[in-house]
């Protein structure tokens, strides 16, 4: 077993512990140490697991009143991610509900060395997925502490991968004369230095990228503002991840001997509780000592109801001493060794280490009638407000600190969505569940933006690198939340696949561009217009008489559309890959094969799919400048493409010395932010030379 743990601590859901001594011998005649409890009941089930850590519970359900369903269940209440084994004599046909109920596997009573086996297998799933997220957990953690202390410094910091800027601190906007309200995405590193040292900043964020993250480089460079002004400042080069990868921190000293940090501060500073920084901090070191605990811990996150009614008409100073007198009670309600902590605005944070589930239950109840029976005190007379709480149970088997956080808000909306003045518990869910979960929200709000016209439509150009051409361009959707944020293709497209609201979105966004593409079409009658297709509309097989049918509804001719599917999506859904292009051949319209070159033999899926375009898949852009492998590649599809009369395009190009080196390998067609960032106005002047 690869976890080296000494003793297996096993429940056994049962009234045949005869069976279960059984099982016993076969998993410690393996060499396995194992503690054994037996629970007969429910009553029994939610008293072991409130009192006992457990590596797997065996549920044998022959002659018990209780299943599957209640032993997930009771898990979830307990605040506990452990594999159940269910041993049955019922048909395998009915044991599907089992599986969907979380069991890590539903096995025939029989030879007893086949339970053992799965007991010892299930056993160290769970161990490889706790040491998995307690990993996860403190590099997350170490990537926090990095990234706040850049945050938060005095000095102008700022992150970058691939040249482009990921994300920068105040003092760096200050400092480069960057609006606050500025989108940063369209900042490269060639931006902040003068042309003429543009490529040396390059080399340098290359060279620095072999070293070891903790090690400096440190330039002086020709700076400018986002104004223009010029002027001379030192550059400190070192390494970073965010969200897991790599990347390079620039750090501007304009005094050499003045280079240090501020210490974050742990206080909110109009509540004088915790701030939300130290609440992170110190779930995470619960988090890593929960793994050694008994008894599991409890993060709540509360809420004032109708705040932004009360700040309204209270205004901010009155709003303070609400939120002050909020903060005391939820200390009356939960002293140390809780962590009480301000989140944001009317939210607060509470940590409790040691929970239980009864115990929390008593302890919401009171403090929800306590805030609503306070009478507030404030500079002219007093009032009274209410509370919604939102709580989750966990272990150290529980998912991300980011995903504690999030399950914690799902509770506190759903009790807000009731009406608030109330609490309520959210289950555990391991990452899956939590998935598939997030999955339904995104529906739903994929749902309330189409209804409500939260959708737009962007443009970004397909450039001829050999000279001036018709227009071509490529077609993305954005979506805008209620509250105005912003949301990306790459955040809802995975879940809109796996809802089956994708087809909904391609006939949103086909049906929209071949509008936007007709008005278009009346001063330039050459542009084309690049549609994506997802695996959803691949399976429909209507796809092309639907396309066909907005075409004539527009007048468009069919030849100024191309038509994009992912290569992985033609390779998993041949025969309705092979029925799409074959239609869309007939109509006259192009096909693009899109994120092109993963295969074995790429060129192989066009013995199938007869497609004019090819594009290739962005990563083969990255590090293309200094990578003769990756040179040699694109060179390979390029050759291989013009062999059979395809064009290439190459997607995300940022950079002058990319578009350079593509140029040289005879590709066709470029897009990328370095030519033209994504735009919701066609304005670009295909006749330049870039």
């Amino acid at each position: 077993m690869s976890q080296n743990i000494e003793t297996i601590n096993v429940l056994f859901v049962t009234r045949e512990p005869e069976l279960a001594e059984r099982l016993i011998s076969c998993v410690r005649m393996r060499g396995r140490t194992v503690r054994a409890h037996q629970a007969a009941d429910r009553v029994e089930l939610e008293e072991r697991l409130l009192s006992h850590r457990f590596h797997i519970i065996v549920l044998i359900d022959r002659g018990m009143d209780v299943g599957t369903h209640d032993v997930i269940g009771a898990l979830q209440n307990s605040g506990r991610l452990t594999p159940v084994l269910l041993l049955t004599d019922r048909p395998e046909d009915e044991r599907v509900a089992d599986y969907e109920a979380g069991a890590f596997a539903a096995i025939s009573l029989g030879p007893d060395d086949v339970a053992a086996i799965l007991i010892l297998k299930a056993v160290e799933f769970h161990l490889c997925c706790t040491q998995m997220h307690r990993l996860q957990s403190t590099l997350q953690a170490a990537e926090r502490r990095h990234l706040r202390l850049l945050q938060d410094s005095p000095t102008p910091n700022a992150c970058f991968r691939q040249g482009q800027i990921l994300l920068a601190n105040d003092a760096w906007r200050e400092y480069f004369k960057i609006d606050a309200s500025a989108d940063l995405s369209g900042y490269g590193l060639g931006d902040f230095v003068i042309p003429e040292q543009q490529d040396t900043l390059r080399l340098l964020v290359e060279e620095r990228a072999v070293q070891n993250d903790s090690a400096e480089t440190r330039q002086t460079f020709r700076l400018r503002t986002a104004h223009g002004r010029k002027f001379e400042g030192d550059l400190v080069l070192t390494g970073a991840s965010v969200d897991g990868e790599a990347c390079t921190v620039l750090r501007v000293v304009a005094n050499a001997d003045k280079d240090a940090s501020e210490q974050l501060s742990a206080l909110d500073p109009v509540t004088g509780l915790h701030n939300r920084q130290h609440l992170i901090q110190t779930l995470e070191q619960v988090l890593a000592a929960s793994a050694r605990a008994e008894l599991p811990f409890a993060l709540i996150e509360a809420s004032v109801d109708d705040f932004e009614r009360i700040h309204g008409t209270l205004g901010s100073s009155s709003s303070d001493i609400l939120l002050t007198d909020i903060g005391l009670l939820l200390e009356e309600h939960f002293p140390p060794p809780a962590t009480v902590a301000r989140l944001g605005n009317e939210d607060f944070g509470i940590l409790v280490p040691s929970a239980r589930r009864t115990e929390l239950d008593q302890r919401l109840a009171a403090l929800v009638r306590a805030a609503a029976a306070r009478q507030i005190n404030l500079d002219q007379g007093s009032t009274v407000v209410s509370l919604s709480c939102g709580a989750i149970i966990a272990d150290d088997s529980a998912p991300t600190i980011e995903g504690l956080l999030d399950q914690a808000a799902r509770a506190l909306d759903g009790i807000r969505q009731a009406g608030g003045n109330g609490y309520a518990f959210q289950h555990l869910l391991s990452d899956a569940h939590a998935r598939a979960e997030s999955d339904q929200q995104w529906k739903a709000r994929l749902e309330d933006a189409i209804a409500h016209q939260r959708l737009r439509l962007v443009y970004q150009p397909v450039v001829n690198l050999h000279g001036g051409d018709f227009p071509r361009f490529s077609v993305f959707m954005r979506v805008t939340g209620p509250d105005g944020e912003v949301y990306d293709p790459s955040d809802f497209l995975p879940a809109a696949e796996r809802t089956g609201m994708a087809a909904t979105i391609d006939r949103w966004i086909i049906s929209h561009a071949i509008q936007a593409l007709a008005d278009r079409l009346k001063s330039d009658p050459r542009t084309t217009f690049f549609l994506k297709l997802t695996r959803g509309s691949l399976l429909d097989g209507s796809v092309v008489v639907w396309l066909q049918k907005f075409l004539h509804k527009r007048r468009v001719p069919a030849s100024r559309v191309v038509v994009e599917i992912k290569e992985a999506t033609i390779i998993t859904n041949l025969k309705s890959a092979i029925s799409t292009a074959r239609g869309l051949k007939e109509m006259n319209a192009s096909l693009c094969i899109d994120d092109f070159g993963n295969g074995l033999n790429p060129f192989h899926i066009l013995r199938h799919v007869d497609a004019d375009y090819i594009k290739l898949d962005g990563a083969f852009v990255r590090d293309v400048v200094s990578n003769e492998i990756i040179q040699k590649a694109i060179r390979r599809f390029t050759e291989g493409g013009h062999a059979k009369g395809k064009q290439i395009i190459v997607p995300m190009v940022e950079d002058a010395a990319t578009l350079a080196v593509l140029f040289s390998l005879n590709v066709n067609l470029v897009q990328g932010y370095f030519v033209h960032p994504p735009s919701e106005h066609m304005d670009f002047d295909f006749t330049q030379v870039i």
